[in-house]
């Protein structure tokens, strides 16, 4: 606001005579300016002559009013469920019920407008993302596991199968913990409905994979046998399971619209409950236009199928440095006894499914097959020296090595430098 031009209506409103023509080219501008700030002095005060929007009155292209108010309840509506509610989403619903909604770009300036939603331009934009996508139904499932809590604070485990080429949940079950056995058993009630797929992925859980823990656990084992090719994600790189961690969080925020369950059945069936809503009511963003359902895109394509005969689980070659307790490691979950008088020296392990052989250098120390209902892995005889620990100063020798189907291996002479 001119202070001069305040003045100055605050004179004329006092009845005194001035020259309009000089005021208003000292004022910077016309006649007419200066008689419409009088009028508007007069009417409104000082507000009068605060500046004014020079936007158009109307707005001939802008939506109506009842379809703004339409996507405000739909906003409402989607957000209370405990459904997904941006803009897109919001869109997509519209679409399907037939309401004819603008643009989802459209969509989301008017929940701005509304104050419904904050704008975030700071936020990556979706064209940047780069996703991989499996070309058939059942050539890909991720299998991946969230805590929950019951109502009484109990926390358990939820564990959902998920197809990578659909989106839609194949199977889910809920345990006490992430274990092989629920694991399993949440394959099979998923294969009991769709067929095995062609090649399963998890993280590396032990639950899922042990692959890269020199470990075969029982879902990798049992897969293999039924032809499926078993794949774990990068250690530390959850992008690569990244569509069953995202449809945890669907599911989280549509568990936490609910009331909370009071134990694991009444979990169970809210759980298929949501299972009808995502994969057959709930349109999914990255799927076609944006309209589909998991439900339809998983019908739309054939699907893949495994191979027709069980695949091999290659081979695990590692170096390990015997321990003072005379054992080494062939994987995380199993420990072998070799006995004290290997101790420091490092062998080559190599464990084909449960059969392990023990190498030093070129020489075959030992060749078992290993029981996989336990982790340790006795010798089943003594070891070098009567159980006493031998010495380990300078000029002392090794005991004789263990003893393979009652033949002495003798195990070749080391000079100082080569000792451990």
């Amino acid at each position: 606001m001119d202070m001069r031009l305040a003045v100055a209506m605050a004179r004329r409103v006092d009845g005194e005579r001035l020259n309009v023509t000089a005021l208003a080219r000292e004022l910077g501008i016309c006649r007419e300016t200066f008689y419409v700030y009088e009028r508007r002095f007069r009417e409104e005060g000082m507000v009068g002559l605060l500046g004014r929007s020079r936007a158009p009155h109307r707005h001939p292209n802008q939506t109506p009013v009842e379809v703004e108010d339409r996507i405000g309840y739909w906003y409402s509506k989607l957000r209370g469920e405990g459904l997904d509610f941006g803009a897109r989403s919001i869109w997509a619903w519209m679409s399907r019920a037939g309401e004819g909604p603008p643009s989802p770009r459209t969509v989301h300036r008017i929940l701005v407008r509304r104050g419904l939603v904050r704008p975030q331009p700071q936020k990556r934009p979706r064209s940047s993302f780069r996703s991989f996508r499996a070309e058939r139904p059942n050539g890909i499932w991720q299998i991946d596991g969230m805590k929950w809590q019951l109502a009484d604070a109990r926390e358990v485990t939820i564990i959902r199968v998920l197809d990578d080429h659909a989106r839609q949940i194949m199977g889910s079950v809920v345990a006490a913990e992430e274990s092989a056995e629920a694991a399993w058993a949440c394959l099979e009630k998923a294969m009991g409905k769709h067929g095995p797929p062609a090649m399963f992925l998890s993280d590396n859980s032990l639950a899922f994979n042990g692959s890269r823990r020199g470990a075969i656990v029982l879902v990798e084992r049992n897969l293999r046998t039924l032809g499926v090719a078993v794949v774990a994600s990068t250690a530390h790189h959850p992008q690569t399971c990244g569509k069953a961690e995202r449809e945890h969080q669907t599911l989280g925020r549509w568990l936490r619209a609910q009331p909370p369950a009071d134990d694991v059945e009444e979990l169970e069936r809210l759980l298929e409950v949501y299972e009808e809503i995502y994969n057959v009511q709930r349109p999914h963003q990255a799927l076609g236009d944006g309209l589909q359902t998991p439900a339809e895109a998983y019908a739309a394509t054939a699907k893949a199928v495994p191979a027709g005969a069980p695949l091999p689980v290659k081979p695990r070659i590692t170096r390990i440095k015997v321990s003072a307790h005379g054992e080494v490691s062939a994987g995380a979950d199993v420990r072998i006894q070799v006995g004290r008088g290997w101790e420091g020296v490092t062998l080559t392990v190599i464990r084909d499914g449960n059969s392990v052989a023990l190498f030093d250098g070129n020489q075959l120390v030992e060749n078992r097959i290993i029981d996989p209902t336990r982790r340790y892995q006795p010798s089943g005889r003594k070891p070098p020296g009567g159980g006493r620990r031998l010495p380990r100063h300078a000029g002392a020798q090794h005991a004789d090595p263990p003893q393979e189907g009652g033949v002495k291996m003798e195990r070749p002479q080391r000079s100082e430098d080569e000792r451990p």
